[in-house]
C-alpha cells in the first residue's frame, strides 16, 4: 500500500474507533426509587448491591425520590434492633422502653445516610424530599442533614451556571437542575401538601425555556415525590388537595410543551417523569382519559422499603434501571430485589424484620384524593 493510501486507511480506521468510543460513551444508565422508610434499612443496601453490579455500561448514579423514614412514628428496620420482638404492624411505642419519640426523631436522617445512602459507595447518589421529611421536621432540618448530596459539585455547578441566564435557586434547594450527558435532570419538590408553589413553576418555566435552546440537551427527565395529577394513582398523589390539581397541572403542561420546544436545530425533545409516594411499580402513569391524549411517559418507583399496597397482590421492592439511548431515549427496567438478594441484615431482630418486611409489610391503598370542586383558572399553553 502506498504510503499516502496507509496514512488515510490509519486515519479512517482511528477515526471510526474514535467516533464509537465517542457513540458508546453517550450511551448511559442510572437508577430511580423511592420511599424507603419502614424497611429501608434492609431494602437499601439490598439497592446498593445490585446496582454496583448491573451489567454494561453500568449505572451513573442512584436518584432517591423522598420518604427515607416515617418521622411520626419509629420505623420498623429501627425498631427491631432494639425490641425484636416488636409487632411492626401496630408501629407504636407502646411502652416499649428507651425509644422515645424525640431521640427517634434526632436518629432517623443519620440512620437513613448510614445505613441506607453510604452503601452505594462510589455511586453517586442525588437525594428527593418527599412529604414525610416534614413530619416532626422542616425542611430547612432536611437540608441540613442532607446538605452533602444537595451541594455536591454537579448542583452547585449547574446552579451558578443557571444563575448566568437569570434563574436561581439557592445552595442546597430541594428542587434543583442538572445537565448530565444530554439529559437534563430536573427534581421538582412538591413535599408540602403534593402541591408546587408559583415560584416553582415560574422556575420550571426558565429552566425548560432555556434548556430549549440547548441542541446537546437531547432528553428531560424530572423526578418529584408525589405523581403529577389525573395519573393511575390520582388517590395517592398531587390530586389531593385544589392547590395540588392546578399546580400539577400547571407542571404537566409545562413539561407537554417542552416536548414541542424545537432547539436551534430544530430537534425537539423527550420528556419523562418519575415519582414515588405511592408504595408500588406501575409504568404509564398517566396515560389515562383526562389527559386527551397528551400523554408523558411516566413511573411510579415507590419500592425502596415502605408498606406496599395490597393492590399489588404481592410485596415487592427494587428499583428502575433506566437505560439513555445516543439519541435521548429512555428505556426503563424495573429491577427487583428479594429476601435473598444480598447483604443479609446481621443486626438484633434481623431474622424478624426480614420475616416482616418480605411476607408482612403491606397495606390498604391510601384515597386522598381532593373531593371539592376545583376551578383552576388558566393553565399554560
Amino acid at each position: 500500500m502506498k504510503p499516502r493510501l496507509f496514512v488515510r486507511a490509519l486515519f479512517l480506521a482511528t477515526l471510526s474507533l474514535a467516533l464509537g468510543r465517542a457513540a458508546h460513551a453517550e450511551a448511559w444508565s442510572f437508577a430511580v426509587s423511592g420511599d424507603s422508610r419502614d424497611c429501608g434499612d434492609l431494602i437499601m443496601p439490598k439497592i446498593a448491591q445490585a446496582v454496583a453490579a448491573e451489567e454494561a455500561p453500568g449505572i451513573d448514579f442512584y436518584w432517591h425520590l423522598g420518604d427515607f423514614r416515617r418521622m411520626y412514628d419509629v420505623d420498623c428496620d429501627i425498631l427491631k434492633r432494639d425490641h425484636p420482638e416488636a409487632d411492626c404492624k401496630t408501629f407504636g411505642l407502646n411502652g416499649l422502653g428507651p425509644l422515645e419519640m424525640s431521640d427517634y426523631l434526632d436518629l432517623a436522617w443519620k440512620d437513613a445516610i448510614d445505613r441506607q445512602l453510604r452503601p452505594f459507595g462510589k455511586t453517586p447518589v442525588l437525594v428527593g424530599i418527599g412529604n414525610h421529611e416534614l413530619m416532626g421536621r422542616s425542611r430547612d432540618d432536611f437540608r441540613r442533614a442532607f446538605q452533602p448530596y444537595l451541594v455536591q459539585q454537579g448542583l452547585h455547578a449547574q446552579r451558578l451556571k443557571d444563575a448566568r441566564h437569570d434563574i436561581y435557586t439557592f445552595e442546597g434547594d430541594t428542587s434543583y437542575h442538572l445537565v448530565r450527558k444530554g439529559v437534563a435532570l430536573i427534581y421538582l419538590d412538591n413535599a408540602d401538601e403534593a402541591a408546587f408553589t408559583p415560584a416553582q413553576i415560574t422556575w420550571l418555566r426558565k429552566v425548560l425555556d432555556e434548556d430549549a435552546k440547548d441542541d446537546r440537551i437531547k432528553t428531560i427527565v424530572v423526578g418529584m415525590h408525589a405523581t403529577l395529577p389525573y395519573s393511575v394513582s390520582r388517590n395517592h398523589g398531587m390530586d389531593a388537595s385544589c392547590q395540588g390539581l392546578c399546580s400539577g397541572q400547571q407542571a404537566y403542561d409545562l413539561l407537554y410543551r417542552a416536548q414541542n420546544l424545537a432547539g436551534p436545530s430544530g430537534k425537539q425533545r423527550k420528556v419523562y417523569v418519575v415519582s414515588s409516594h405511592s408504595h408500588r411499580y406501575a409504568a404509564n402513569v398517566y396515560e389515562t382519559p383526562e389527559h386527551r391524549g397528551q400523554v408523558l411517559p411516566g413511573w411510579i418507583v415507590g419500592t425502596a422499603g415502605a408498606q406496599q399496597y395490597k393492590e399489588n397482590g404481592a410485596i415487592i421492592y427494587g428499583y428502575v434501571r433506566f437505560d439513555v439511548a445516543e439519541d435521548g431515549t429512555v428505556t426503563p427496567r424495573f429491577r427487583e430485589v428479594t429476601r435473598s438478594s444480598p447483604p443479609d441484615a446481621a443486626d438484633l431482630g434481623s431474622a424478624s424484620l426480614s420475616e416482616f418486611c418480605f411476607s408482612l409489610n403491606s397495606g390498604d391503598v391510601w384515597d386522598d384524593a381532593y373531593k371539592g370542586d376545583c376551578t383552576c383558572g388558566s393553565v399554560v399553553k
